[in-house]
């Protein structure tokens, strides 16, 4: 049908409704009517009728056979044809006949309107019945023996009906009154108005029970019982037996809630009748387990509640509503013996697996109820194997698991006591009840509970120390659960303690690839593997974490403590390798070292992220400074020069990082540490660019060591004014070896014109080894002949005045001067010689004499020059040379004999007398 037709036909139905509703509420009385009544009483009898026959016909064709169900308009319907027939009746159809068949259409529409809960059309129909019924009573009513019979029954419905009314609108004193009116005519009673009271009388007890009024209700009850009970069963209803069944049922269970012994006792009594009557029935069976709930605890009687389900157990076939009731009351007896429920259960289970490829639903509830009894239970030795024979019988039965969701809560119950056991260190049992949840009923259960499972097994390998037993189950286990961080995690403990280094080591990598940005398990190992002591372990753990987080703050992570840890575990695993002189192994912890002071000050330079606590505070920065610090200086001797001066890089870079405002103290500690590790930094580079084969690398080695020397010069100056006299002058005597290193360099380099700034810059220090280092360097540097001349005479200059200058060092680089002007500047040379003796006059009042070799080596090489200058004809400048070798001859400790020597020979030569 169109849906606009269905639309039109409602509101259609709507309008008829209200109409209907309007013209019974303002029907007026045939009174009112006058002789227009009665003149078409015929006429108004007959559509009455056929409106009658019309609803009665739509009903028929109605789908349900409830009259709840009854579209309400025909309802109404019936109740105006009622109405028109009572109009035709008291206008002039008043015979008995008509009076009868008004009565029978008003009870039928009575009740309509009673089970529809239209209570006022039902009150209305009612009304009118009893004014025919006051029809029927008057002495001239012409009523025959059949008749009579007819009208006593129609009165005695027509009570029932009132009672019900009453009932229904809450009036029970009014229904008290029409039931004892109805009882008057119980006499006149047939096996239908019996029924009929009965099921009203059942319904108002019901009603009652429910509402818990259980003395008021136990009456009414009684009454229904014995109204039904009074007649021949054989002439009732199919239905009367089942009414009959429901009424003493009800009746039993609001004795039972008077909780009163005289009640209880009659509820037995009328138990014991239905148990006569019928047997091993259902209802019986359960209304015998009622009475027995309702037994105090200390009287309950467990067995005979067990075997009144056993009993229910074996009658009949199973269906859906008597398998949820068995379940229920097994679960009731639970509460009472768990064993007894236990049994019941085990008994009931061969009867549900005989329906088990039809009701699977059934079978899963059972194992689930079986486990959940059980583990509700003290623990008992022999459960966890009483559970597998059961979940084998299924299983061979089924030839199949059970579905994921009984096998989700199987596991769900399991699991607690897997827990509880394990809490309560019953390694052994949990290690029972992990093998009966890894039933292979339970497959459906998926990868990842099955492997939980297995992991709390190696759980408890590792609590009883049975490494062997752990190896098995992971050789048990699949790929999948084999990868799972938590199983390596718990692998890593079990090789750990094996000694098995390798496969340790592959555990803690799975670990930290799979830790994404949680490090917890890796935290884990750490911890595990200090508790056992084994530090190597530890650290390589503590390094992954680093790693992985790239040495950046995280929100769970304290990162200098992390660091901090990570180091203080390294130096003692340095320590220990250092005693057993494990070289290799030496060199790799001291590079881990390197590694994380260097990373904590990439971290501690990185800007902040978000608006967060510092967590470099000057403690932390502080520790970090002193400890690379203190690391170097101890290792000095062993360790290789390169490392020492990254340690020593990081300790000026943890000083830098101190805030300006750190206090007066702690700044000049701090500027005295950076001093020092310049120091220690320009003597690692020395030592480096001199061992290094490759030139490029060692200049450029030459040039960091300059910057580190000009740090330390300034960090001097500054501390110059404000520093008592000898602290000042252990730090000048520091800073003269680095000007000698800062000399080294600079030859190296060939920056000849930074020389004289070094020389210039040592006159200050006033260190005699610091000058012998540079006039060695220049020697050995092979520079331009004017810079060698002019820089080497400039150190022996600043070196004179000296007394600390060791003389034969002196006399030698004297020596070397000469000798190099006397081939490119014989000027500058000839100068030298005066230089020579007036030394050699000072050493001379000492007890250290200018050396003799040197001495006599001077003065024959400048007569020799003299000699030369006479050959080539320069008389002057050979006086000149002569005159000064003869002097400096004076001075030779040989008794004069060179002096005489050089003089009998010098007596020879002949000058032009000009």
């Amino acid at each position: 049908m169109a849906p606009h037709r269905l639309e039109k036909d409602k509101r259609f139905k709507a309008i008829l409704s209200k109409d209907l509703q309007k013209h019974i509420a303002e029907f007026p009385s045939p009174k009112s009517l006058g002789e227009v009544a009665a003149s078409r009483c015929e006429e108004t009898d007959s559509i009455a009728t056929a409106l009658w026959n019309l609803c009665t016909r739509l009903r028929r064709k109605s789908e349900s056979d409830s009259p709840r169900d009854v579209p309400a308009i025909l309802l109404t319907a019936r109740v105006f044809a009622f109405i028109l027939l009572g109009c035709a009746l008291e206008a002039g159809k008043g015979d008995t006949a008509n009076v009868v068949r008004c009565m029978r259409v008003g009870i039928k529409a009575a009740k309509n309107c009673i089970s529809r809960n239209y209570y006022e059309y039902a009150l209305k129909v009612l009304e009118k019945i009893a004014s025919f019924e006051d029809k029927l009573k008057q002495p001239d009513a012409d009523i025959s023996a059949g008749d009579g019979e007819v009208h006593a029954r129609l009165t005695a419905e027509y009570y029932i009906l009132r009672t019900s009314l009453a009932w229904r609108q809450n009036q029970l004193d009014m229904a008290e009154h029409m039931f004892k009116k109805s009882m008057s005519c119980q006499q006149c009673f047939d096996p239908n108005t019996a029924e009929s009271l009965a099921d009203v009388l059942f319904e108002l007890g019901k009603d009652l029970l429910v509402k818990r009024e259980y003395l008021i209700a136990v009456k009414w009850l009684e009454r229904s019982y014995h109204v039904l009970s009074s007649q021949e069963l054989d002439k009732l209803s199919s239905n009367a037996s089942e009414l009959r069944l429901s009424i003493a049922e009800s009746l039993i269970k609001a004795n039972l809630a008077v909780q009163d012994s005289d009640a209880t006792q009659k509820a037995q009594d009328l138990l014991a009748t239905l148990e006569n009557d019928m047997g091993d029935k259902m209802v019986v069976l359960l209304l015998k387990l009622e009475i027995l709930s309702g037994t105090p605890d200390e009287i309950f009687d467990s067995s005979a509640y067990c075997d009144i389900l056993q009993r229910m157990i074996r009658s009949g076939m199973l269906s859906e509503s008597k398998f949820s009731l068995i379940m229920y009351h097994i679960r009731k007896l639970n509460d009472k013996s768990p064993s007894l429920a236990c049994k019941a259960l085990d008994e009931f289970l061969p009867q549900v697996l005989r329906h088990g490829s039809e009701h699977e639903l059934w079978i899963e509830k059972v194992i689930v109820t079986r486990i959940w009894m059980t583990m509700n239970q003290k623990d008992g030795l022999e459960d966890h194997i009483l559970l597998n024979r059961i979940f084998s019988l299924v299983l061979s039965d089924l030839q199949k698991p059970i579905a994921s969701a009984a096998t989700l809560a199987a596991h769900t119950l399991l699991w607690k006591r897997i827990e509880s056991t394990y809490a309560q260190s019953q390694y052994d049992n949990t290690e029972n009840w992990c093998r009966v949840a890894m039933h292979k009923i339970f497959e459906t259960s998926g990868e990842i509970n099955f492997g939980r499972i297995t992991r709390k097994l190696l759980l408890c390998a590792l609590a009883k120390q049975d490494f062997n037993a752990g190896r098995d189950i992971w050789g048990a286990m699949t790929d999948a659960t084999r990868s799972e961080p938590m199983t390596r995690f718990l692998m890593y403990k079990i090789a750990i303690r094996c000694n098995e280094v390798e496969f340790a080591a592959e555990c803690l990598n799975l670990v930290s690839h799979q830790a994404l940005d949680d490090p917890t398990l890796l935290y884990a190992c750490v911890l595990d593997a200090q508790q056992i002591g084994n530090k190597s372990q530890a650290l390589a753990a503590l390094q992954l974490v680093l790693d992985k987080h790239r040495y950046t703050s995280a929100a769970n992570v304290h990162l200098p403590s992390l660091i901090r840890l990570t180091i203080k575990l390294s130096c003692s695993i340095l320590d220990e390798t250092t005693e057993i002189s494990a070289a290799e192994a030496s060199d790799a912890n001291v590079e881990r070292l390197c590694k994380l002071f260097e990373g904590a000050i990439h971290a501690v330079k990185k800007p902040p992220t978000v608006k967060s606590e510092n967590i470099w505070t000057v403690l932390e920065l502080d520790w970090f400074s002193k400890n690379s610090y203190n690391l170097a200086i101890k290792h000095m001797p062993t360790w290789h020069p390169r490392h020492l001066v990254r340690m020593l890089t990081c300790c000026i870079d943890f000083i830098n990082r101190h805030p300006d405002d750190a206090g007066t103290q702690l700044s000049e500690d701090l500027s005295l540490r950076k001093m020092f590790c310049e120091f220690s930094i320009t003597t690692a580079l020395v030592a480096l660019a001199r061992g290094e084969d490759d030139i490029e690398l060692s200049l450029q080695e030459y040039l960091r060591l300059r910057k580190h020397v000009e740090s330390y010069d300034a960090l001097l100056q500054e501390k110059l004014p404000k520093m008592p006299e000898r602290p000042y002058q252990d730090l000048l005597q520091k800073l003269s070896i680095l000007l000698a290193f800062d000399f080294e360099a600079v030859c190296q380099l060939k920056n000849w014109n930074a020389l004289s700034e070094i020389i210039a810059k040592a006159e200050a220090c006033k260190n005699a080894k610091a000058y012998e280092i540079m006039a060695d360097c220049i020697l050995c540097a092979n520079p331009p002949t004017e810079v060698l001349i002019t820089t080497l005479k400039k150190i022996i200059n600043s070196s004179w005045e000296l007394e600390t200058l060791n003389g034969i060092k002196l006399a030698k680089y004297m020596r070397c001067l000469f000798q190099v002007c006397l081939s490119s500047n014989p000027d500058v040379a000839e100068d030298l010689l005066e230089q020579i003796e007036s030394l050699a006059r000072e050493c001379g009042e000492t007890e250290q004499p200018y050396p003799a070799e040197e001495l006599e080596w001077v003065i024959t090489r400048a007569f020799n020059h003299a000699i030369d200058l006479y050959c080539n004809e320069q008389d002057e400048k050979c006086k000149s040379w002569g005159a000064k070798a003869l002097s400096l001859a004076h001075h030779c400790a040989d008794s004069g004999d060179l002096r005489r020597l050089l003089e009998s020979k010098w007596a020879g030569l002949i000058f032009d007398s000009g």
